[in-house]
């Protein structure tokens, strides 16, 4: 739309004498225009607008998945008044990315919450796996997907821990699948006999079952035997000098460090089994993350850079590396948003196939972005692979720190 000058007989600034054909004062040089726009006219530039970038997103997108690596060939090339700028085409897409994402992971933690609402009081519950109930140390993961000493139980009192304990050694098949279900771990006919031999080999009392009482833990061993200990705690630890968080550390048995200081000051302000408190901190280190791939773009495109040598200018890799970036974060928006709004079960069937898409289609626009026999193009994506994972999972790792640490 063309822009319609709405003018005065003077300035509006400086009260300088105008001409009919003067758009700008000729005295301090403000716009001649009164801004006195009919509701007419904003609803008709609004609609232009609108229609003029959706214009542009389609073209963009049609052009993505129609004919991976065109749009930045034309970029580069000067073609670029059909397609939405690649910046501003990242930031679009990323904000839905991360958008659904975090609705996701809400939803993934109010039904984690759902699964132990059973429980009337979350506070004042404890668990134990079943290793640490024959006398061993806590296993935290297992590459064996039949691993039954990784099994956990949430209890309220040792009378409580024990009743369960009695119920499970009797309990049907379905009972014992569920309890295998709960912790990821195959519900097998071997799995159900390694968990029920398990079970008969656990004693009905014991020291285990001394030390397994409920406790208010913040970090490690940084624990509270009453709630209102616990309130008191997370109330003063606010005001805490380093000090004095150094002198609880030593008091309850823990390394005195820089990193056990910073994770006992942030702890002690969230409850883990609050949901609201859990929402907060993945938010944030979504947001954290988010952030990163303004570093992980730059980067991958020095990656480039090195390895398709023959394009000398550093733009070029980083229009490519701004645009595949963006495309992956359509893609995957996909599927979250299937995951969200259709079915969560089916979503994550999806993933595997998502991810192979994703690499493929990089393939495949490297090899039209960069004009190079296939078997250049695929050893260069294999040689390209190895530093990318790395900078990825190092980036993601300094992320999810900085997002709890901040």
């Amino acid at each position: 739309m063309s822009k319609v000058f709405r003018k005065s007989d003077v300035c509006l600034n400086c009260d300088t004498p105008l001409r009919p054909d003067d758009n700008y004062c000729p005295h301090c040089g403000q716009e001649n225009n009164t801004h006195k726009i009919p509701v007419k006219h904003i609803v008709l530039e609004t609609f232009e607008d609108f229609f003029h970038f959706d214009t542009k997103l389609w073209n963009t997108i049609k052009t993505t998945f129609a004919r991976p690596g065109k749009i930045t060939v034309d970029y580069l090339e000067g073609k670029r008044a059909r397609y939405v700028p690649p910046v501003k085409f990242y930031i679009f897409i990323s904000f839905i990315f991360f958008l659904l994402l975090g609705k996701l992971s809400d939803h993934a933690i109010d039904g984690s919450n759902k699964k132990r609402s059973g429980v009337k009081n979350l506070e004042q519950t404890a668990s134990i796996t079943l290793n640490e109930l024959l006398g061993n140390k806590k296993i935290y993961y297992s590459s064996d997907s039949s691993e039954v000493r990784l099994v956990g139980l949430e209890f309220t009192s040792i009378d409580n821990l024990q009743q369960q304990l009695k119920r499970l050694k009797t309990a049907p098949d379905r009972v014992i699948d569920s309890l295998l279900a709960s912790e990821d771990i195959d519900t097998s006919k071997v799995s159900r006999e390694k968990l029920r031999k398990m079970l008969s080999l656990i004693p009905e009392s014991g020291k285990v079952f001394e030390k397994a009482k409920p406790a208010y833990v913040v970090y490690n061993k940084i624990r509270f035997e009453t709630k209102e200990e616990y309130e008191q705690f997370k109330e003063d630890v606010r005001d805490y000098s380093d000090e004095q968080v150094d002198s609880l550390l030593r008091s309850k048995g823990e390394t005195v460090n820089w990193f056990n200081r910073q994770m006992l000051k942030k702890l002690a302000k969230f409850d883990m089994k609050n949901k609201d408190d859990i929402k907060e901190l993945t938010h944030a280190i979504l947001k954290s993350i988010s952030l990163t791939m303004f570093i992980m773009m730059p980067l991958t495109a020095i990656l480039l850079l090195l390895i398709f040598y023959r394009r000398k200018y550093y733009y070029e890799h980083l229009i490519f590396s701004i645009h595949i970036h963006t495309i992956f974060f359509l893609i995957l928006s996909f599927v979250l948003a299937i995951q969200v709004f259709v079915s969560d079960s089916f979503g994550e069937k999806l993933w595997l196939w998502v991810f192979l898409i994703c690499l493929i289609y990089l393939v495949l626009s490297l090899k039209h972005n960069y004009l190079q026999s296939w078997r250049k193009t695929i050893m260069k994506f294999l040689l390209m692979a190895v530093p990318y994972l790395f900078i990825s999972l190092l980036l993601t790792f300094f992320a999810v720190l900085y997002g709890f640490l901040a």
